[in-house]
């Protein structure tokens, strides 16, 4: 009863309050679960931490989201889908102007890391987002390639390819706000932060970088640029008027 005149307060804050005597009037509490509680109070589990199932091959497992931008690039994107390779972590970025172009880029991807790797595509891990569902379905059934889905509502199942679009997010944040570019140049900076990426050193191969594992040849740093830096374009003599500079 004293959860009820508290406002269905806590179990441990009642116990306090009435071991405060703050309401004398209440000698003896009895802790009740009430049906209301259970229902309005109720909080999904965390998912436990569980250390990652590494596939052995290249494209045994590929991951992929979509994320949305709320701004238009100049082209009028507004979407970009990921491709993460489970193995070496090896990552590939589209732009895309709507959802429904997803297939097409999938086609492009698929065909480009089959000839690069050697390898056959085995498996696709993602959401039940509608763009993976009908024509995808039925390209991945005639092609052999198994599709992966999370449970609904679930993203931290998909958590490879969700973490890896947030961190494209915050590095294009920095990156357009250090440039101080506007943000309808997002697709530039993605394009850039997806070639570092795949550049830098990552744990999940333990420290090697996912472009060397991929090709099998040492990446150099030489031609790398900040992003938004001043440069001069060239511009041929039989293109150019006299005084033009």
């Amino acid at each position: 009863m004293v959860e009820k005149i508290m406002s269905h307060e806590s179990e441990g804050y009642t116990y306090a309050i009435v071991g405060r005597e703050l309401l004398l009037e209440v000698k003896n509490v009895h802790s009740h679960k009430y049906a209301d509680c259970f229902v309005n109070k109720q909080n999904r589990f965390g998912f436990r931490p569980r250390p990652p199932k590494k596939r052995k091959y290249v494209l045994e497992l590929v991951h992929t989201d979509i994320c949305y931008v709320d701004v238009k690039s100049h082209a009028g994107a507004q979407y970009f889908v990921t491709f993460i390779d489970d193995y070496n972590r090896k990552l590939w970025a589209y732009v895309l102007k709507t959802k429904d172009q997803v297939l097409s880029v999938f086609k492009e991807a698929q065909v480009q890391t089959e000839r690069e790797s050697g390898q056959k595509l085995k498996a696709v891990q993602t959401d039940n987002g509608g763009e993976y569902r009908g024509l995808f379905q039925e390209y991945c059934r005639a092609q052999g390639i198994r599709l992966e889905y999370t449970v609904p509502k679930t993203p931290e199942l998909n958590g490879i390819a969700e973490r890896m679009n947030q961190t494209i997010m915050e590095r294009v944040r920095c990156m357009l706000a250090h440039a101080k570019l506007p943000k309808t140049y997002w697709p530039e900076a993605l394009k850039t932060v997806v070639y570092v990426t795949n550049r830098s050193p990552s744990v999940h191969v333990g420290g090697d970088v996912p472009q060397r594992v991929w090709t099998c040849k040492d990446v150099s740093y030489r031609h790398l640029r900040v992003f938004g830096c001043l440069s001069y374009v060239h511009i041929a003599k039989d293109r150019r008027e006299k005084l033009d500079l």
